[in-house]
């Protein structure tokens, strides 16, 4: 039981309430014709107000007031409007602050008040014109004839401020105090929410059903469905429930046509609700199929409708319209004064012709449904691009992140495998060191302990490079070797069996922080693969600085090796510094003949860095 007092059961049961309050308003005391028509189709739609009260009461409570007011003005039972108020006020009690109890409270009980000394100037100052004075003092005879100097009267009025605060004290340690911006949050959400729109669809369809249902029985006393089945009129006011099915618009569409067009030939009003809930089908109609193909049968569909129903009214064969209106066959035909068959009952329906003005107001809602449709795919097109550029911009991210990667791990395997091969010619060096003596033992020990902590020094720059938190390492903590540290790179490598030249020429400080890696790099490795490979006898190092760019050349005299084969296996040295040497927008030439020697020839342009 408490589940059906709390939660989304509870608006069930509100709109339950709220559909309740709409049939008792069908409820006509004192219903003549022409009485207000407007103001009593209106009327029908206040006790929808009872469906939201729990979500924004300080919006429910006012209007529930108005509708109470009206209701009484125009004689119909308000009794469950009266109990809407009650349900409203204790909702605004629990979900608002006691501030804004009290206003909206205050302006609800003077709602009444200042709409009868309104209504009594009017009648004042408009009775000396009978066409609409007297209507509007006929409007409220009921309320002057019982002796009650308002509508809603003094009693009931009072009695809505004493329960007001009669809730305020019982929900003032209870109350949820919700802003009234949330509230008006969770009314837009309950409005768009698609979780049990079936009752929001059902509440739509019984307020069009109402308000139709308040013109059929307004044409009934004009003397319209003349020929109509005795059903007929009944039919076409419950002819709009069929909104609640929602998802199944040309359901809608059908059902609603057919009712305005026997509404057209009957009628001697405009059954502007009735109409309303054929836009209301005819824009889901278009609008609710999602696949962008769905226009081609659903947008014709609707303009074929529309097209039809003026076409029908004058196009109709009387053999079609007896099988809807019995009354024609059984009035029977007569001759006229000039010799023409006659039949007052058809005569009647084939005058009504369906306003082709009427098909162009109801042709809105679908292109209001067609800029919803593009308004949606544009939407989503917008969407659909954002995900795209951030999963580019994500990808171009990865990218960087591997391009660093790889750019750390050659330098890695530059460093390492440099500093490593050194370290271990060094050592296979050592029995000859100690035949000559104790003096070049100790020199090639200081040699592989200056190369492993140079190694050292390498790997802690890279790994700090690593841990760097933009991927960027700090130049004043880990700079980077140049050109001009190839003298220091020359002596580590040469020794006496392995001589190496080296040619520097131009000015080595000219050339851009990338270059200066990239030709120390180059140096490096090639130095490395003479080392491990060649087993040549000598090397020479030529690096020039030129105002168009720097060209390293490094060239052995060793066994060489066949470039292709090399390319063909994947050798991370040789792949590492054509990168290299591409990154930097150059060219590099590997050029080598088994038994003639190894030339690494690169040339890197002055602003050629990619």
């Amino acid at each position: 039981m408490k589940e059906l007092l709390t939660g989304r059961r509870a608006l069930w049961i509100d709109s339950a309430i709220a559909f309740a309050a709409m049939v008792s308003l069908q409820a006509r005391p004192h219903w003549q014709a022409g009485d207000w028509l407007w103001l009593r189709v209106i009327l029908i739609l206040f006790p929808l107000l009872i469906a939201i009260r729990r979500i924004e009461p300080a919006l429910a409570l006012p209007g529930l007031v108005v509708g109470a007011y009206l209701a009484v003005a125009l004689g119909q039972a308000p009794w469950l409007l009266y109990v809407g108020i009650v349900l409203a006020l204790w909702s605004l009690a629990g979900r608002c602050r006691q501030r804004t109890v009290i206003a909206v409270t205050a302006g609800s009980v003077l709602i009444p008040i200042v709409l009868d000394v309104a209504r009594v100037a009017v009648e004042e100052i408009l009775r000396p014109y009978d066409s609409f004075g007297g209507n509007l003092s006929q409007l409220f005879e009921n309320i002057v004839a019982a002796g009650a100097p308002a509508v809603v009267p003094w009693p009931r009025v009072a009695l809505i401020a004493v329960v007001a605060m009669a809730f305020l004290l019982v929900r003032r340690d209870r109350a949820r105090v919700v802003p009234a911006r949330q509230r008006w949050a969770d009314l837009r959400a309950y409005l768009v929410d698609p979780v049990d729109s079936w009752v929001r669809y059902a509440l739509l369809g019984g307020a069009l059903a109402g308000m139709t249902l308040v013109e059929v029985r307004t044409d009934l006393l004009y003397g319209g469905w003349w020929s109509a089945p005795s059903w007929m009129p009944w039919g076409v006011a419950a002819a709009a429930l069929v909104l609640v099915f929602r998802r199944r618009p040309v359901v809608a569409v059908v059902v609603l046509t057919a009712a305005s067009l026997i509404a057209n030939w009957q009628s001697y009003i405009h059954y502007v609700p009735l109409y309303a809930a054929l836009g209301v089908a005819l824009y889901w109609l278009v609008v609710t199929p999602k696949k962008s193909r769905s226009l081609r049968w659903t947008l014709p569909v609707a303009i074929g409708v529309l097209i039809l129903l003026p076409l029908i009214t004058r196009t109709m064969r009387v053999w079609f319209l007896q099988l809807i209106f019995p009354e024609i066959k059984r009035r029977g035909w007569d001759y006229t004064w000039n010799t023409v068959l006659h039949n007052s009952t058809y005569d009647g329906i084939a005058q009504n012709i369906w306003p082709v003005t009427l098909s162009l107001i109801l042709l809105l809602p679908v292109l209001a449904a067609i800029a919803v449709r593009q308004l949606r795919r544009n939407r989503e097109a917008a969407r659909r691009e954002a995900e795209l550029e951030r999963a580019a911009e994500e990808l171009e991210a990865e990218q960087v992140v591997l391009t660093e990667r790889a750019i750390i791990a050659r330098d890695l395997h530059d460093v390492v495998a440099h500093a490593v091969n050194l370290m271990v010619i060094q050592a296979e060096t050592g029995p000859d060191l100690v035949r000559r003596g104790e003096a070049d033992v100790l020199a090639g020990f200081q040699r592989i302990g200056d190369a492993g902590r140079r190694a050292l020094s390498e790997l802690d720059r890279l790994l700090s490079t690593l841990r760097d938190e933009d991927g960027i390492a700090d130049p004043q903590l880990a700079p980077q070797p140049g050109i001009s540290d190839l003298s220091q790179l020359v002596a580590d490598v040469s020794d006496d069996h392995l001589p190496i030249e080296l040619d520097l020429q131009g000015d080595l400080e000219t050339p851009p922080e990338g270059q200066q890696v990239t030709a120390y790099r180059l140096v490096q490795e090639a130095l490395t693969n003479v080392v491990k490979h060649a087993r040549a006898t000598g090397v020479r190092v030529a690096v020039r600085s030129e105002e168009t760019g720097v060209r390293v050349e490094v060239t052995d005299d060793g066994v060489g090796f066949d470039v292709a084969a090399a390319r063909r296996g994947n050798r991370h040295g040789l792949a590492g510094m054509r990168e290299r040497v591409r990154i930097e927008g150059g060219t590099l030439d590997i050029r080598s003949t088994p038994g003639a020697g190894t030339t690494v020839d690169a040339w890197m342009p002055v602003g050629g860095r990619r």
